[in-house]
């Protein structure tokens, strides 16, 4: 048997194991595992050790019996949430761009970036943005990410500075942490987020975060348009809107915090 159809077979039959132990709240010993998936009692071990090493397993001390644990829940949840929110989020964002007649962008949170899931356009859009679905940027010099930013411990703030590729795209894009940290003191008092042509030039945006069951901060929505349209007047017209509509979607994704 070559490499490839070894490392195949290994894959599945990580998967029995798997599905085999979801069948076992209670958990399952190795002997019954092994019984259970037809796998001599070595290869069970050897693979339910992967499974326990990523954290998708864990052997219980007292009685010996291996069992899955929610790394597996959380992992699918992942998919989930994107496919909740978007199916949640897509009417209410089409009207919203309709009714501003403004780009409006649906992002979610992956790591130290955001990554635009929906962009809503109006029927007659006056400008074509750069922005795209899949289009992925970073969260500390965008309306979205930094709206998001905001309500994330100041621990796993500095966790995204670090990880990010500090790049000025702009000669108003942030690129000291402490300046960072006074604009997200700001988006925490006032509940929105402004990029300032900070990350495009010529673009102004207002964002707002969207909360999700656990009340932890998930995604973001924005207005995005030509800064000679984005006055300040005009952003507190929309305000109102955007802030509805960020925590309606947050209520039906189970955030009872709003």
């Amino acid at each position: 048997m070559n490499g490839s159809s070894g490392s195949v077979q290994s894959v599945a039959r990580v998967l029995d194991i798997t599905e085999a132990l979801s069948t076992a709240p209670q958990g399952m010993s190795l002997s019954d595992l092994a019984a259970t998936t037809g796998l001599h009692i070595s290869t069970t071990h050897r693979l339910l050790g992967v499974l326990v090493e990523r954290g998708y397993a864990c052997k219980d001390q007292e009685s010996g019996k291996y069992r899955l644990t929610l790394r597996l829940f959380e992992v699918g949840s992942r998919v989930s949430t994107a496919l909740n929110l978007l199916t949640a989020a897509k009417p209410m964002l089409d009207e919203l761009a309709a009714d501003c007649q403004e780009v409006v962008h649906l992002v979610e949170r992956d790591n130290s970036d955001v990554i635009y899931i929906y962009k809503a356009e109006p029927a007659r859009p006056l400008v074509r943005m750069a922005s795209y679905v899949g289009c992925r940027n970073p969260m500390y010099c965008t309306g979205v990410g930094k709206s998001i930013l905001a309500y994330l411990p100041d621990e796993e703030v500095i966790k995204v500075w670090d990880s990010s590729e500090i790049h000025t795209y702009t000669e108003k894009t942030i690129t000291d942490l402490d300046t960072l940290r006074s604009s997200l003191e700001r988006v925490r008092r006032l509940g929105y987020a402004v990029d300032d042509e900070e990350h495009e030039p010529g673009v102004r945006c207002v964002a707002a975060p969207i909360f999700n069951w656990s009340d932890h901060p998930v995604a973001a929505v924005s207005i995005s348009a030509p800064v000679f349209r984005m006055t300040d007047k005009f952003m507190e017209q929309l305000l109102p809107k955007l802030l509805r509509l960020t925590r309606d979607i947050s209520r039906m994704m189970g955030c009872t915090a709003l």
